[in-house]
């Protein structure tokens, strides 16, 4: 892992778990913990959905070459 992976790292890490869970705290703190609870799983939900889309979506993930389906498997010629 080089220099910038690491600070891509950091930074998601820090966007996707400290940031909603510091608000979370503060919001319950000010009186607003409905409020607090809706920034911190808004905070997680849109962070998978950043990993998903800047990480694994690019992932080229597909069976091996020569690996066919199972002859009894007819629900992929429907």
């Amino acid at each position: 892992m080089n220099r910038n992976d690491a600070l891509a790292l950091a930074g998601t890490v820090a966007a996707i778990i400290i940031v909603p869970g510091l608000a979370n705290g503060f919001l319950s703190q000010l009186g607003y913990p409905w409020v607090g609870s809706a920034v911190w799983a808004l905070g997680y939900g849109l962070g998978i959905l950043f990993v998903w889309y800047q990480w694994v979506r690019p992932l080229n993930i597909h069976a091996p070459e020569g690996v066919g389906r199972a002859d009894g498997d007819e629900s992929a010629e429907e």
